[in-house]
C-alpha cells in the first residue's frame, strides 16, 4: 500500500470499511498462531484499528504502511498476552511466541508421511524463525517488512531466513518433496527453487 493509496483510503468511509475487513482477516489468521483466545485476538484488532484511526494523518509520514499494521497489532497481541500471564502467574514473565509448528503445515496438501517429516523439520526452527518464514511466504511480505514486524534489521532478516531454509533443506532432502510440501505457496515453492540451485 502507498502513501497515496492511504491518504485516499483515509478520506473515503467505504474504503477504510474494506481495508479493515482485509487486515481483519489477516490479523485475525495470524493472531492464531500466538494464541487460541480469539476474543484477546479480536479485542487486538479492535484497539490497532483505532490506534490507525487516532494516527491516519501521521501514518502519511510513515514509509510502509502495511509493515507498520502488522508491527502495531503484534506489538498490542504480545503485550496482551504478557499482561494475561502476569495475572495468571502473580509474577512478571518474558514473553516469547511459541508460534507453534501447525501454523506452517498445509496439512490438507500433505501425506501423514510427509506431514511427519515435515513437523520434524520444523521443529529444528526456533519460534522466531518459524514466524519469519509465516510472514514472508504466507503473508507474502517482503524482507524490509518482516524485519520492520520483528523489530530486526533487513540483514538479520536475510539471516533469519536463510538458517530456516537451509536448516529445513537438510532436514527435508530432495527437491519433489519440496514440491509437495509447498504446492499450495507460489512464493514458497518459487523461494524453495531457487534455493535448491545454490
Amino acid at each position: 500500500m502507498t502513501k497515496q493509496d492511504w491518504e485516499n483510503i483515509i478520506n473515503d468511509s467505504a474504503s477504510y470499511a474494506r481495508l479493515y475487513t482485509d487486515y481483519y482477516r489477516k490479523f485475525y489468521n495470524y493472531g492464531k498462531k500466538f494464541t487460541p483466545n480469539t476474543s484477546l485476538i479480536e479485542d487486538c484488532i479492535q484497539e490497532v484499528f483505532l490506534d490507525i484511526w487516532v494516527k491516519k494523518q501521521k501514518l502519511l509520514q510513515v514509509d510502509s504502511i502495511n509493515s507498520y499494521f502488522f508491527s502495531s497489532f503484534r506489538y498490542i497481541l504480545l503485550r496482551k498476552l504478557k499482561e494475561d500471564k502476569k495475572i495468571v502467574s502473580g509474577e512478571i514473565v518474558e514473553t516469547e511466541p511459541s508460534f507453534p509448528i501447525d501454523s506452517l503445515l498445509m496439512t490438507e496438501e500433505l501425506t501423514t508421511e510427509l506431514q511427519l517429516r515435515l513437523k520434524t523439520a520444523f521443529e529444528s526452527l526456533t519460534p522466531h524463525q518459524r514466524e519469519a518464514l509465516f510472514l514472508r511466504f504466507y503473508q507474502n511480505l517482503s524482507y524490509e517488512e518482516v524485519a520492520f514486524i520483528l523489530n530486526i534489521s533487513v540483514k538479520a532478516a536475510y539471516k533469519i531466513m536463510a538458517r530456516s531454509l537451509a536448516a529445513l533443506k537438510g532436514n527435508m532432502g530432495t527437491a519433489v518433496t519440496w514440491m509437495l510440501i509447498v504446492a499450495s505457496s507460489r512464493s514458497f515453492l518459487h523461494s524453495i527453487a531457487e534455493w535448491q540451485t545454490l
